[in-house]
């Protein structure tokens, strides 16, 4: 082999390398959503509950009756949700690699938390507790914001806990949102 064919191979295979380990560094993003309209949830709620923009079309009453008939509303909801193995929308786990970052990106109109929890349960608004069937409390839903109650604002991305770490360790974690306790997550970190 020439010596420029030896100095092309070793430039692909740096390049290769370089472009693996970028990829590896990209955080891990968990999308979290909603689909409330503005004008309905802001007079039954109160001024500034839905932000502004193109989030959803479920009107509060319809959002109160499918949370009364399902204990879930299906556009409320931590993604990804799909199970690749079924195929079908169920709470997934999701796989993360100690040292593997996680970015949480907000793209409906409401404010959400990620909370770490040991149990999943109830959050700490009363009436979505009862109507989602959520007795059992969750008491890290009750603490103030830190690394493992995260609240992200409608329209932001946050930085999320790091695989790995005290606030995401190794082993199977399940976060929620503390103010709609429906939406679940689990991330196992090997």
């Amino acid at each position: 082999m020439t010596p420029l064919r030896v100095a092309v191979l070793l430039l692909a295979c740096f390049a290769l390398l370089s472009a693996s380990a970028i990829g590896q560094s990209e955080p891990f993003t968990i999308g979290i959503h909603d689909a409330c309209d503005q004008g309905t949830f802001n007079a039954a709620v109160g001024p500034g509950t839905c932000k502004p923009g193109n989030h959803g079309t479920t009107k509060f009453k319809f959002f109160i009756a499918e949370l009364q008939s399902d204990h879930i509303v299906g556009g409320w909801r931590f993604n990804p949700l799909l199970n690749a193995t079924s195929g079908t929308f169920e709470l997934a786990t999701v796989n993360l690699s100690s040292g593997q970052a996680t970015a949480l990106h907000n793209t409906g109109g409401e404010t959400h938390t990620f909370t770490r929890v040991a149990t999943f349960g109830r959050g700490f608004i009363p009436d979505l507790n009862q109507f989602s069937g959520n007795p059992t409390p969750a008491p890290e839903c009750l603490l103030s914001p830190s690394d493992t109650f995260i609240l992200v604002e409608s329209g932001e991305t946050e930085a999320g806990p790091t695989a790995g770490t005290a606030a995401l360790p190794v082993g199977v974690n399940h976060f929620q949102c503390c103010i709609r306790p429906w939406m679940r997550i689990t991330l196992n970190v090997q």
